[in-house]
């Protein structure tokens, strides 16, 4: 089996992020959401990396789970929830990732969503 060095680990996670934030901004963009344009593509790419190494740093690798969960972070800043309160759903959705339960911390997610909005 090979052995990767941690350099050569960092190297690729960061080649993954690269892929995967490029194709979750074409999906943003390209959405149905309003105002999905008024986000600018630099706060996009910040927002959606800093998940992505979130979810790695917490063992997520479901490629599925980490898209529900940027899609979930652009969104809230859409509807300027405060910082304190984003860092605070990316651990609850981590935690219920981390259990195999994807779908129950996104569903209160969605109802979160909602009353801000």
């Amino acid at each position: 089996m090979i052995k990767f060095t941690a350099d050569q680990e960092k190297k690729a996670m960061r080649r993954d992020c690269r892929a995967w934030t490029k194709l979750m901004a074409e999906a943003w963009y390209t959405s149905d959401h309003p105002h999905a344009t008024d986000y600018s593509a630099a706060a996009v790419v910040s927002d959606l990396r800093e998940v992505y190494f979130l979810c790695q740093a917490h063992k997520v690798s479901d490629v599925g789970s980490i898209s529900i969960l940027g899609f979930d972070v652009l969104r809230a800043n859409l509807l300027m929830c405060s910082r304190k309160d984003i860092i605070g759903m990316m651990k609850y959705f981590l935690m219920h990732a981390n259990a195999a339960n994807v779908d129950y911390a996104q569903n209160w997610i969605e109802i979160y969503l909602e009353e801000v909005a």
